[in-house]
């Protein structure tokens, strides 16, 4: 059981840092911050770079527990983003998983998540901007509202109704990009 729990604890503690902070945080502050004896870190990871690997395990749970709740919607704005705010700390990882998509694994989860839950909303979605776009005109849509959203995201006001005004905001500044480009008509 002890094991379990200081396990949990330096996963918890981590995903906080790399969300926080992203992915470059030291063992040593790390161990500091949260008062983790450094000594138990080796007995649950070989190294850094398997703790990361773990996280990165952490948020796919984490968002396949997003995914159960965004499958229960009804409309899409502002209850997606009522639900977003119950995640704040994996939205906050998220966001740093993009900062970092340089890094291959990052990317991939991050875009694996964007593309499963575009697969959810993407009923809520057409009709919530009229039926003159095609399934693939959405999924790009998508992908750029969710990377300009993620970039621009701002968490010292982190609330319902900034989460929801921003997406509105891209979406007003970006949807024109898509009705009148011809190349995503093809």
């Amino acid at each position: 059981m002890e094991r379990n729990k200081k396990y949990i604890e330096w996963i918890d503690a981590a995903y906080e840092e790399f969300a926080i902070n992203g992915p470059n945080f030291s063992l040593k502050a790390l161990s500091k911050k949260y008062h983790l004896p450094r000594a138990t870190f080796y007995y649950y990871f070989n190294n850094k770079e398997q703790l990361i690997e773990e996280l990165l395990k952490e948020h796919s749970r984490l968002n396949e527990n997003f995914q159960s709740e965004i499958v229960k919607l009804k409309i899409l704005m502002p209850d997606l983003y009522k639900i977003m705010f119950r995640f704040k700390m994996a939205v906050r990882f998220h966001q740093q998983l993009l900062r970092n998509a340089h890094i291959k694994e990052f990317f991939e989860v991050y875009s694996n998540f964007n593309q499963s839950s575009i697969k959810i909303l993407l009923p809520l979605i057409k009709p919530h901007f009229g039926g003159n776009f095609t399934d693939k005109e959405i999924h790009q849509f998508y992908n750029t509202l969710t990377d300009a959203w993620y970039s621009k995201l701002n968490f010292s006001d982190f609330s319902v109704d900034y989460l929801n005004s921003l997406a509105e905001e891209i979406m007003n500044n970006t949807i024109g990009l898509y009705q009148n480009n011809p190349q995503n008509r093809s």
